[in-house]
């Protein structure tokens, strides 16, 4: 019989589901609304050759790009496959059995998954009703024990954000006990606030981005991690053979090549979110926009009756949240104005406000 590693046997992952999302108003991911420009797929279509579907990867460029638009060197930098692969190797690279992995609670959820899978302790901080978190409890739980602290900065589901000096006394706090400390920034730039440039500084810093965000390429799974020479190279060694695929190597090369365009999207972005933002609240409800590229809405005793509206106008959005933080509210992903524009046509379709 096969003996498998007993600790995996506990270890639960939703499974794919074969109902596409192709056809609706896709406001539940954090994604790219509505969806990747046109012109930009024209262009990336007139780069590719035949050769890209058979040729293995090829990176080297890639790193040239990046480590030219963050000025830093290119051995401080380790592509991966989405943001949450470059997680993944700062776990296997720092966490043992037993160890102490500290986060904020509600956080991203494949931070509870690796710490299972890398069978470390998990130690959560939980943000209170008015989602505040307490970095003074943060910091106190720090200890011989810890090996990482992880925080998603802005903080997925919640949207909110710890200020750089806030960040800084913990990432100080960890180097006395010889913790590191994983600063994921996927939702840059729509939070430009980064702390990419105290990498050289510290010696316990690591940074991870994606290019699924503001870039809009969540399908091609093109992530980064970014820190001091000596911790990428550890990165580096436990990476696969090929970083991301030729697909992904090429797209990313061009949306590296017109960087721009990110803060562009960025910009409009936060133009639309004010503009929900406002919506919303001029119908009575309670809004918390956050910081990333969604935000929560209060719906109270009408959620019931808007939740079952827009789901059948094929409308997702994420309903329901079991963490007392964000109980009460509903989450959208937005996007520019003119997209949001039109979904404001389907909310007011339900009241004729």
């Amino acid at each position: 019989m096969i003996r498998p590693k007993n600790h995996l046997k506990n270890i639960y992952r939703t499974p794919a589901v074969d109902k596409t999302r192709m056809d609706c108003i896709r406001m539940d991911k954090n994604e790219f609304l509505p969806c990747w420009p046109k012109e930009w797929f024209s262009d990336f279509l007139k780069i590719l050759r035949p050769d890209h579907i058979s040729i293995h990867p090829e990176t080297g460029n890639l790193y040239h790009l990046l480590a030219d638009i963050l000025n830093i060197s290119e051995n401080q930098i380790v592509f991966t496959a989405g943001s949450d692969l470059a997680i993944k190797a700062v776990f296997e690279v720092f966490i043992e059995p037993g160890d102490e992995v500290i986060v904020p609670s509600p956080t991203f959820a494949m931070y509870y998954i690796y710490t299972e899978l890398y069978r470390a302790h998990l130690v959560e901080i939980h943000y209170d009703e008015d989602l505040n978190l307490n970095i003074a409890d943060l910091i106190r739980a720090i200890n011989e024990k810890t090996k990482l602290i992880a925080i998603a900065n802005p903080n997925s589901p919640t949207g909110t954000v710890l200020g750089k000096s806030s960040l800084m006394e913990i990432i100080e706090a960890a180097s006395e006990y010889g913790a590191a400390v994983l600063i994921d920034e996927a939702y840059y730039p729509f939070y430009q606030d980064s702390i990419v440039d105290m990498i050289d500084n510290l010696d316990n810093l690591i940074v991870t981005r994606t290019l699924s965000k503001a870039a809009g390429m969540g399908g091609m799974r093109t992530g980064y991690a970014i820190s001091n020479k000596e911790i990428a190279q550890l990165i580096f060694a436990v990476k696969p053979m090929y970083e991301i695929t030729t697909l992904s190597v090429i797209l990313t090369e061009y949306v590296l090549s017109h960087y721009e365009r990110i803060f562009d999207y960025a910009e409009r972005v936060r133009e639309g979110k004010k503009y929900l933002e406002d919506y919303f609240r001029s119908k009575g409800f309670d809004v918390y926009p956050g910081y990333a590229n969604f935000m929560h809405v209060d719906f109270g005793e009408q959620k019931k009756k808007i939740v079952s509206h827009l789901t059948d106008k094929k409308v997702l959005f994420k309903d329901y949240f079991e963490h007392p933080s964000l109980k009460r509210f509903s989450r959208f992903t937005v996007g520019p104005k003119d997209f949001l524009v039109e979904f404001t046509k389907i909310f007011d379709e339900l009241y004729n406000f």
